[in-house]
């Protein structure tokens, strides 16, 4: 009795531990974006509340199937299989451009219970005649045969749920914009393997939240153009459209950007001046576009290598 009793316990504290933290520290900014597509974009995720919420709320289930099927030895850990089953799904939801979607989980999840639900009455009839344990204290059969059956438990949730970098990635970047963490979002954003319109998009409006959009945007990996500088095309998971264009639909450098961003460097020669009238004042990535126009005017251009962050290089890389 005293071996099962500390057998529950070992899982109790394996399974709340473990749903915490991945949810906590690996999930965080994944379910933020998925908590508020699924409200149809009118609640947010808190890391903290969500994460003890839904481990609670898993553990509920758990001691409900345990109630069910009244195991209480070496099959118990699977008692924790729903649970490792609705994590791994909430984990794997996809985000569309306004809501998430399930994927194949509609028709295997379902299935997947089904045949559970076969195992565990097997388990249960086999109970009454399973050979008695061979050892007993912290080190029992008992103990290790269902802390195995919890790793298989964690290689389900790391190969079904979604593990992919760059989505974390740009998940993160959404969450720290939504946080006004400008410098924080811009940090990810320099390690991400590939960028997309979105991302771009995200990218051009936290450089400029930081007011360094004219001397530091091309230090950043960017794609699609002026049509990405605001939403259109691209829409953000957690920023609102209304959000990106009043920040943005009066910006001066907001236009200019974008000229420089289709490498349209007439119509950018023609507009400056409007806002630049003198030289001297004109940011590092105007003065270099117009040395690439008077160049090109000429017939010439820039020789390389260009320097890392410039606009010759983000020019030239055609």
């Amino acid at each position: 009795m005293m071996e099962s009793k500390f057998m529950r316990a070992i899982c109790t504290v394996l399974f709340c531990s473990f749903t915490f933290c991945y949810l906590f520290f690996y999930q965080a900014d994944v379910m933020t974006v998925v908590q508020h597509l699924a409200s149809g974009r009118q609640t947010f995720y808190d890391p903290m509340l969500g994460a003890v919420l839904i481990t609670f709320t898993l553990k509920l289930l758990q001691m409900g199937v345990s109630s069910l099927f009244k195991l209480k030895k070496r099959g118990f850990g699977l008692t924790y299989f729903p649970s490792f089953l609705i994590l791994t799904i909430i984990s794997d939801l996809r985000p569309t451009a306004d809501s998430v979607t399930f994927g194949n989980w509609l028709w295997i999840a379902p299935l997947l219970l089904l045949v559970y639900t076969f195992v565990m009455f097997a388990v249960k009839r086999f109970e009454p005649y399973e050979p008695e344990s061979r050892s007993y204290g912290p080190f029992s059969q008992m103990i290790w045969i269902n802390l195995l059956l919890f790793l298989g438990f964690f290689l389900f949730i790391g190969l079904f749920s979604n593990s992919d970098r760059y989505f974390h990635q740009r998940a993160k970047v959404e969450a720290l914009i939504d946080k006004k963490d400008y410098a924080g979002a811009l940090d990810v954003v320099r390690t991400m393997p590939h960028t997309d319109s979105v991302t771009s998009m995200l990218t051009v409006y936290a450089v400029a939240r930081r007011g360094h959009l004219a001397d530091s945007l091309f230090h950043y990996p960017l794609k699609g153009g002026a049509s990405t500088l605001r939403p259109g095309k691209v829409h953000s998971w957690l920023q609102p459209d209304s959000v990106l264009y009043k920040v943005t639909r009066n910006s001066a450098n907001y236009q200019l950007t974008g000229f420089l961003l289709d490498r349209n460097l007439n119509d950018f020669a023609r507009y400056l001046p409007q806002y630049y009238p003198a030289d001297s004042l004109r940011p590092r990535y105007y003065k270099e576009a117009l040395k690439i126009l008077s160049l090109k005017n000429r017939g010439l251009r820039l020789i390389a290598p260009y320097k890392k962050g410039s606009y010759a290089a983000y020019y030239y890389a055609k």
